[in-house]
């Protein structure tokens, strides 16, 4: 994220990075879940700006009237009173309550970019040339208004603000698992080992270097009545079961099978992956007060960053890490639809993965093999990649050409203000402070090329055995 000094000191960003338009917007967008089941704080902690919002959720208040950050906070209580039943209970609710809001803040966000830009149901522009680019803001008016019902439809009110929350602590534990530590150690206590070892695998997929937790999940799969293969990650993406699914098909050679599962894959993948880049469009604390363009453009890099994490977080399945998951369902839908002899399918499914992977060897090969099976029934059609394809990638490409020009450009400011700012050297005193870099002196030991690769996750598997592989 760019640093807030940077931003305070900088007073132009290019008005072009803003809303760029570039999340992809796909038309098998899922419902929501049913409304939300949570509700707002307890009377000691309502402030008086939620007695209007109150109506919209006064059906779905628990009879205890208590949030998900409040029933988080009673079972970590629980847990430290040594009350495990309690503790379960409290926790197991506070993050079905968390995975509501979750799921309703970002459909919400979802389905309204989408019916902003349905031209067909939203409408003609109230002008119609696009003065000063109004249209723009006339799209992000609409999708505010959208946005504000979609709200009280879903009860989303509620949990907003989180006066108990204002520096996203409790946030920040839901969305990092730290509340599976905590479930891990109560079902141990209660006696439920596979629910205990699924507790310790969740932490571990988004954690895979806490040695501490490895230690726990080693233990609890030696336990008596454990039941391995009923240790699954607990936050597992809905598409992972489809992908893993119609692999599994396709190495047996149910082609239709296989076909059927990684065509909902890929509609699922967007969709979660959209789930998560929505959510990112959140609030953001600026640390200072900037003017409208430098606080558009600082909270679009935010939610950048975070969205290109939500790519990289899709790679991790099951406890291993999977680089460019998204063009595997073409690879493997190549091969299923040439075995059923749907070749145009298969073609356009091999396009499809040459976008992500232009330097692939084998993929051109077993396209020219579809040519000369089909022969005379090959038109331009089969040359073309398919259309969700295409939008992931270029979204992909832009984003990537974005973010280096923020980091190139803003780093290259920063360093200009940090000369500028730089004292004045004394006349004469240059070479007294400077230190002595002739010969003789020790030069600073470089690292390492593998020292310096960051890798996400370890390559090693985090978890109990390699079954499911992709």
């Amino acid at each position: 994220m760019v640093s807030s000094r940077r931003w305070r000191k900088c007073t132009l960003v290019l008005a072009v990075i803003v809303f760029c338009g570039c999340r992809l917007v796909t038309t098998t967008i899922a419902q929501t879940t049913d409304d939300a089941t949570s509700a707002a704080a307890p009377a000691d902690t309502v402030d008086d700006d939620r007695g209007d919002r109150s109506a919209y959720a006064e059906e779905d208040t628990p009879e205890d009237g208590s949030s998900f950050i409040d029933q988080y906070e009673q079972g970590v209580q629980a847990y430290l009173s040594n009350e495990w039943e309690d503790c379960v209970y409290f926790l197991e609710r506070a993050l079905e309550g968390y995975r509501t809001y979750y799921e309703s803040v970002a459909n919400c966000r979802i389905e309204c970019e989408y019916a902003a830009r349905d031209v067909k149901h939203r409408g003609d522009f109230l002008h119609g040339s696009n003065v000063d680019n109004l249209q723009h803001y006339e799209l992000i008016l609409r999708r505010t208004l959208c946005l504000s019902k979609c709200a009280r439809k879903y009860a989303i009110y509620r949990y907003l603000p989180f006066s108990e929350d204002f520096d996203g602590h409790y946030m920040d534990i839901f969305q990092d698992l730290k509340t599976y530590p905590y479930l891990y150690s109560c079902y141990v206590k209660s006696n439920r080992i596979t629910l205990a070892a699924s507790a310790a695998y969740t932490y571990l997929v988004k954690h895979p270097d806490d040695t501490v937790m490895k230690k726990n999940f080693e233990q609890a799969i030696e336990m008596p009545g454990i039941d391995r293969d009923e240790i699954n990650d607990l936050e597992e993406k809905s598409f992972v079961a489809l992908l893993i699914g119609g692999i599994v098909d396709e190495q047996a050679k149910n082609w239709e099978q296989a076909i059927e599962q990684l065509e909902a894959s890929i509609k699922q993948f967007i969709f979660d992956e959209n789930q998560c880049r929505a959510f990112c469009e959140g609030e953001f604390d600026h640390g200072f007060l900037p003017d409208f363009i430098t606080a558009t453009g600082n909270h679009f890099t935010n939610a950048l960053y975070c969205k290109r994490n939500c790519t990289l977080n899709m790679g991790m399945v099951r406890g291993k890490y999977y680089e460019n998951l998204f063009p595997r369902h073409y690879q493997h839908l190549q091969s299923a639809y040439y075995q059923v002899k749907k070749y145009k399918e298969s073609y356009r499914a091999g396009m499809s993965y040459l976008l992500f992977h232009k330097d692939d060897l084998e993929m051109p090969t077993a396209l020219k093999t579809i040519e000369a099976e089909a022969k005379g029934s090959v038109t331009a059609d089969f040359f073309k990649p398919r259309p969700e394809a295409v939008e992931y990638n270029d979204r992909m490409v832009y984003e990537e050409k974005l973010a280096r020009f923020i980091k190139e450009e803003f780093d290259m400011l920063e360093d200009v203000i940090s000369e500028e700012e730089e004292p004045a050297e004394e006349e004469g005193s240059e070479a007294e402070d400077q230190p002595n870099n002739q010969e003789g002196s020790v030069e600073e030991e470089t690292p390492s090329m593998d020292d310096a690769i960051n890798e996400l996750y370890p390559k090693q598997t985090v978890g109990y055995g390699d079954r499911d592989e992709l």
